[in-house]
Order: C-alpha cells, then structure tokens, then sequence
C-alpha cells in the first residue's frame, strides 16, 4: 500500500512551479513582438503564429557515434515524438561519464520521499485531435489575439491543478498546441497566456524560450505515455527536483545548462537554493554498471521499465518541484502498478551525466539503445 505523504508537505511535493518563464518582462515582451511583427511582414505570418524560438539544428547534436536503427520500424510522432537525434530520443553512449549528485540537500530534501509521478495533478493531459472534432480558436491573453485554430476535440481540458497545463496534437499527427494556465471559455474556444506550437517531427528543444515548461522547451517531452511501462519506454524521462536541490551557478554563469536555455524566475533561477552539480536541464540517469534487476527484480514488470529507462535514457530536470517524474492522465493505470519499494530506492541511484552536451548527447560513445525509428 503506497503511504501517503503528509499533509503540511503534499503542495510542496506535488507542485510544478507556478511562476512561468513566459510571463516575461517588458523588454523582453517588447522585442518578441517586434520579432514578431518583423516575421509577419517577411511572411504574412501573424505574429503570434511565429515561432519566436530557433530550433537547434541536428548539426549541434551530434554525439561520438550517432547510432542507427535497422529494425524496419516506424513510429507515430503524436504517441513518439521527436526526432531520433534530439536529446530526448538519444540513449545514454558508452562515454557518459557519471557524477554522484553533489548537492548538500539531495538526501535530506529530494529523496526524502521517494520518487513520485504525477498523472491526474500537476501533468500534462495530452488530446488528439480528429478530423471531425470541432474547429475552435486559441486566444492569446498575452497578446489579447487569435493564436491558432485548429480541431479540438469537446473532452479536452486543463489539468485541474493550479498550472492548467492542456496539450492538443493536431489530426495530422505532426504538431501539438502546448498551453499553461489553459482555460475553456463559455462558447469553447481555448485561452492561455502564450501558446506555443511545436513541430513533434522537430529536436524538441530551443535556443530561446519556447514551451510551457521552466526549462524553455517543449513539454510533451519526457511524459510517460499510456501502454509504456507494459511495452517499454524508449525515450528520456522529464524530472522536477526542490529548489534546494538546483544550483543556479553553472560553469557558463546561466542559471541553466544544455539542453534548457531558461530557468524559473523570469529566466534567472533566483529561488535555486543548492549547491553541487544538479543545474536546471541537467541529465540523471543510473549508470551502466548498476545491476537494475537488483533493485526492482527481473524483467517484465512496470517497475523495471521505468528503472531500465532511467539507465538506458535518463530524465532531464525541467521544472522545480519535489522529486517527480510525469505521465498523462491516461498512463495512470500502470502507474498505480510500479512498485512503491522501487520507486524508494531507484533515485538513490541516480548521477549526473556530466559530459551531457549539444555535442556529447546522452555523454557521446556508443547509445545503449538502438536510436527512434523513423517517421
């Protein structure tokens, strides 16, 4: 029987941060609207249809050994997303080099109790569209104008917790609308401060803020999706860690390092408290040479999924929050079945994968596992 946290201590534990890199500053506002209004002008794009934020191209991603699949498989982006060679499709290589965590606080706050995972508060609910849904209109209350129109299907709602978080994936499967403090209005059109579009063929990640997660990139990434922990999950997981945990120093001054290119706190990470190695985007993952079926038992059983993607993928810390891992609403089910023990000890085994990098994804080397398939 899974004990519960205590009470005084659940927000805490359960929350993902409230303040949003979005709600940016005057000047920073300024200069997306006159990019904006440059691009409509170049493209009769709208301005708030244009992506504000360059993808990194694959030419920056490109790890010792690039790896490749051969097993004649093709994948749905709406259920797998991303391209094989962003950081959230790429394994760990056999040149990663681990790091114990070193920040003061990891023992006494962050495991403290245990790894969670949300599904039906403080996720991410994720709807496909069809083609015979609705056609309704996303307004941006930043902007006070039409963003995006597109199919939505009547069930889709924000998650209930106070982010609001609601992502729709158009019927074509190649894009998804990713919205924070999303709200139905009476006539059912949708409103968010600053919805972003997000190509699910694309790296996932940006060089400037875009998304609606802390670390600036998409936030469909690193969900565990329904069937995953039966059927295996073969992607980078998305983790949140306490405040007093995220060290805002980094060696390059940011508060933030590869492959976020933002933080909490209007980008600066002013409420990252810790020390050591622990940054906002950074890789955990358990190292290779830890034996997983020690620790949750033999193969075939969710609890191991998750442990044997932890090893071969890792999480990439993206929001502040207690020590949680995410899944949408619909993967609930499984997760009710992993194994409480397992999820107590499988975070004593994480380490920082130090030479993660635009250059070294996943540490460079050899990946573990045979790269995404294609489209």
């Amino acid at each position: 029987m899974k004990p519960k946290t205590p009470i005084m201590d659940s927000k805490v534990q359960q929350r993902i941060s409230v303040q949003r890199p979005h709600r940016v500053t005057r000047y920073r506002l300024a200069r997306l609207v006159l990019l904006g209004v440059i691009t409509f002008v170049l493209s009769g794009v709208p301005p708030i249809m244009a992506t504000q934020s360059k993808p990194i191209s694959e030419a920056d991603l490109s790890p010792v050994i690039l790896g490749s699949n051969t097993t004649g498989e093709t994948r749905d982006p709406a259920y797998w997303p991303f391209d094989a060679h962003s950081p959230w499709n790429m394994p760990i290589g056999s040149e990663a080099q681990f790091e114990p965590v070193s920040s003061s606080e990891w023992t006494t706050q962050a495991l403290k109790y245990g790894l969670q995972i949300n599904t039906t508060d403080w996720s991410i609910p994720i709807f496909i569209a069809d083609a015979s849904d609705p056609m309704r209109s996303i307004y941006s209350t930043d902007y006070d104008k039409l963003a995006f129109e597109m199919h939505v299907p009547d069930a889709a709602v924000p998650d209930s917790s106070e982010d609001g978080h609601l992502h729709i994936i158009d019927e074509t499967h190649n894009f998804v609308i990713e919205m924070l403090w999303a709200k139905r209005r009476a006539d059912g059109n949708l409103e968010a401060p600053y919805p972003n579009k997000i190509d699910l063929k694309g790296l996932g990640v940006f060089d400037t803020y875009h998304g609606s997660c802390a670390y600036g990139g998409s936030c469909t990434a690193g969900l565990i999706r329904k069937g995953e922990l039966h059927n295996g999950i073969r992607h980078a997981l998305r983790i949140s860690l306490t405040t007093a945990v995220l060290n805002k120093n980094t060696p390059s001054g940011k508060p933030y390092v590869w492959p976020a290119n933002w933080a909490d706190d209007d980008g600066n990470g002013s409420s990252y408290t810790g020390t050591g190695n622990v940054y906002m985007g950074s890789l955990l993952a358990i190292p290779t040479d830890v034996n997983i079926e020690a620790i949750v038992g033999p193969p075939g059983t969710p609890i191991y999924e998750l442990a044997r993607a932890l090893q071969d993928y890792g999480a990439y810390v993206v929001d502040r929050g207690h020590l949680n891992l995410y899944g949408e609403p619909s993967a609930d089910e499984e997760v009710k079945q992993l194994s409480w023990e397992g999820l107590q000890a499988l975070p004593k085994y994480l380490q920082v994968v130090a030479n993660n990098s635009s250059q070294r994804v996943g540490g460079g080397g050899t990946p573990r596992r045979p790269l995404a398939p294609s489209f």
